[in-house]
């Protein structure tokens, strides 16, 4: 009886080792990455303590997903101050991919990438926190947005020595590059 215990026991223990990473629902991120294909723009919110207590920033956001195979694509984001949005602003590309229900984006620059997994995502609304592996709290609320127009943002980008330029800021988000 003692030596079925030991097998079941190293049986167990091998298949938790031998386990890969592989996806575990296909359809749901199937699903997901579906969803998440188009723009969508609203608000992005951190909050972090620093010595003098809790603080944080909201931004103006649009991001723009771009399928290009079953789970995962490209993209392009911009944050922008509301009251000048063509002169205050900070345009990213990036590619994404969902795995296992979380999303991953990686920057074009040298942020750190950005996972979220705690969110609630539909055909009209994506909501959730952000994990940038700091210890800021990041919260969005977007809506899906067939009518914002990219091309300031898109010629800005191109314009200049480099032509493939992947990140531009201007005005107030100009000292955010990293």
């Amino acid at each position: 009886m003692k030596r079925i215990y030991t097998f079941l026991a190293m049986a167990i223990m091998a298949m938790t080792i031998f386990t890969s990473c592989e996806r575990l629902n296909e359809a749901e991120d199937r699903h997901e990455a579906r969803t998440l294909d188009g723009t969508w723009t609203g608000y992005i919110d951190t909050y972090y303590t620093d010595r003098w207590g809790l603080t944080g920033d909201n931004y103006r956001t649009t991001m723009y997903f771009e399928r290009d195979n079953a789970y995962g694509g490209w993209g392009y984001e911009v944050d922008y101050d509301v009251n000048s949005r063509y002169s205050d602003y900070y345009y990213c590309e990036f590619e994404w991919e969902v795995f296992n229900g979380t999303i991953r984006i990686s920057y074009a620059d040298s942020w750190n990438n950005v996972y979220i997994s705690d969110y609630c995502l539909d055909d009209y609304y994506f909501t959730g926190y952000m994990d940038d592996g700091t210890s800021k709290d990041i919260c969005f609320r977007l809506t899906y947005d067939n009518r914002f127009d990219w091309s300031p943002w898109r010629r800005a980008a191109t314009r200049g020595a480099d032509n493939d330029s992947k990140v531009k800021a201007s005005g107030i988000f100009v000292n955010t590059q990293k």
